[in-house]
């Protein structure tokens, strides 16, 4: 069975007004690229500009969770690339987190709306901990043998019955 991770309103905001946002100011540079008149150093930065705005939304939506499943005894997180598994056998508790328990999150190395928010994070509570996530509500609690800390928010908690 296929368990949906669907965006949050917060995160389809943030992600909508960062892909507007990107939109114009891709549109400045290529109106300065219109007028750059060969001036190299102009072309150079705008054409930068524009291709580390494609990359950061490219890379955003590559990395995004997209849903959850098992397969052949592991939990896959699925992403449009590089899925993530997790033998079952390694996941020592899984358990529903409270909205209190995942407050003050410090994002160390990952995102924090643009499609979803995943990756490094920190809390006192929780210490270190690594998001697969797309709203933040439903959020699953899985800790591992090997003492990794992985939270989740599939649409349909009853996932957490094939954790245990």
């Amino acid at each position: 069975m296929e368990y949906k991770a669907s965006l949050d309103t917060l995160a389809k905001i943030l992600t909508f007004g960062a892909i507007i946002l990107f939109i114009f100011i891709g549109q400045k540079s290529i109106r300065a690229i219109n007028i750059a008149q060969g001036d190299n150093t102009t072309l150079f930065i705008h054409f930068g500009i524009i291709f580390l705005l494609l990359i950061i939304i490219l890379v955003s939506w590559l990395f995004a969770p997209q849903s959850y499943s098992f397969y052949g005894g592991d939990l896959v997180i699925k992403r449009p690339v590089g899925n993530v598994n997790i033998m079952l056998s390694e996941i020592t508790e899984a358990k529903i987190l409270e909205s209190n328990e995942t407050s003050g999150l410090i994002r160390t190395f990952g995102n924090g709306g643009l499609f979803g928010y995943y990756g490094k994070f920190y809390n006192s509570k929780l210490g270190h901990i690594t998001l697969y996530t797309t709203q933040r509500k439903n959020r699953i609690l899985i800790n591992t043998s090997n003492g990794k800390k992985i939270v989740i928010s599939p649409d349909d908690l009853s996932i957490i019955e094939k954790l245990k």
